[in-house]
């Protein structure tokens, strides 16, 4: 028998909508986009499908708001991750906690970066990621100029674009069949070819 969602009000509405997106994000890794329908997040939550369309109206919106809140993860990740008493460490600290994601199944990038050439939410939601990561790794990046641990001609901002790119490229080649051990090494010698030789 189907339990029902908290009521859609004010905290109970929250409370049930975390739930529903943790849940989703397991089974669109699993079984990817196309494959998950609503009902399979409801049966996994045991509702009715009913339920799950009182918070999101349709499995693209669903989708949408996960790809949103994956943003808000990686700045959390980032600010937590990229320290270090060396530009090193942090990059070390990051690489690190972004394989411990992959391996827990948490990579709903490559679901998202195959549909957004053909759903133009989507394709917003991840523009608004990528200028969000941006942002973040450029505030850094400025941080370490005022800390006199970069040099002060670095374009922070195209910086910021080199590293989403090199981390793009070594959480792909994990797919590719890339070891951890060997993905981190080319993480960590990308970043010390870039930025290392300019501290």
């Amino acid at each position: 028998m189907c339990r029902p969602m908290p009521k859609v009000v004010a905290g109970y509405k929250e409370e049930a909508k975390k739930t529903i997106l943790r849940t989703a994000s397991d089974i669109f890794a699993q079984k990817g986009l196309h494959e998950t329908t609503m009902e399979d997040v409801a049966e996994k939550l045991g509702v009715s499908k009913g339920a799950v369309y009182q918070y999101f109206p349709s499995k693209d919106v669903l989708f949408q708001e996960l790809c949103g809140n994956a943003s808000k993860k990686i700045e959390e990740m980032l600010r937590t991750h990229f320290t270090g008493a060396t530009l090193r460490e942090a990059a070390e600290n990051y690489i690190d906690a972004e394989f411990d994601r992959w391996e827990k199944g948490q990579m709903l990038m490559f679901e998202a970066i195959a549909e957004a050439p053909r759903n133009a939410g989507i394709k917003k939601v991840m523009s608004g990621n990528y200028s969000a990561t941006t942002r973040v790794l450029a505030e850094f990046l400025e941080g370490l100029k005022h800390e006199g641990k970069l040099r002060d001609d670095i374009d922070t901002v195209a910086a910021a674009r080199f590293l989403i790119a090199l981390r793009h490229g070594v959480l792909v080649s994990r797919v590719q069949g890339l070891r951890r051990d060997e993905a981190k090494r080319v993480w960590l010698d990308g970043f010390d070819s870039f930025l290392g030789s300019r501290v």
